[in-house]
């Protein structure tokens, strides 16, 4: 590990976020920047039905195609998501090429950053990370999290 990562939150709503990859890793993603962005491509020749479903509704923009190098265009953030090692590095190449973020699914010490375990309050966001380190330790405190800010926001506005 480089170092601790520095939690920053930073405003997505007008960014394009790019999903390389169809599976549930990229519908867990796709599932959670969906609070933060209506921008979303997902590009992959096959999707679940869960994307499918986001897709039909107009929530998600589908290429049904492989990832090329043109789909980074006026990308701001990419998650690769594909279950093809090669295919999520070459991803990150071309990020890197561009000076866009990236985070890889498959491998950490290639991740720009991490994407972290969301809770949401209305207005209210805390996101928690491992360094990539520990999922389940990630979980638990997600789970910690929801159920201390569902006790502390009780009567609180959504505003």
């Amino acid at each position: 590990m480089k170092g601790l990562y520095f939690p920053i939150f930073m405003d997505l709503s007008e960014r394009k976020i790019l999903v390389v990859g169809g599976g549930k890793v990229a519908q867990r993603r796709v599932e959670t920047l969906l609070a933060f962005t209506e921008n979303i491509v997902v590009a992959a020749p096959e999707i679940t039905e869960e994307l499918q479903r986001l897709v039909g509704e107009g929530a998600v923009v589908w290429l049904k195609e492989r990832y090329s190098q043109a789909q980074l265009k006026d990308t701001y953030l990419v998650l690769a998501a594909t279950d093809d090692a090669q295919c999520n590095e070459q991803v990150v190449r071309d990020c890197r090429e561009r000076s866009i973020l990236v985070n890889t699914a498959h491998k950490k010490e290639l991740c720009d950053f991490y994407f972290p375990a969301v809770v949401r309050r209305g207005k209210l966001v805390a996101g928690v990370t491992a360094g990539g380190l520990s999922h389940k330790g990630v979980k638990e405190a997600r789970e910690c999290i929801d159920r201390a800010l569902t006790e502390l926001c009780k009567g609180m506005s959504e505003e």
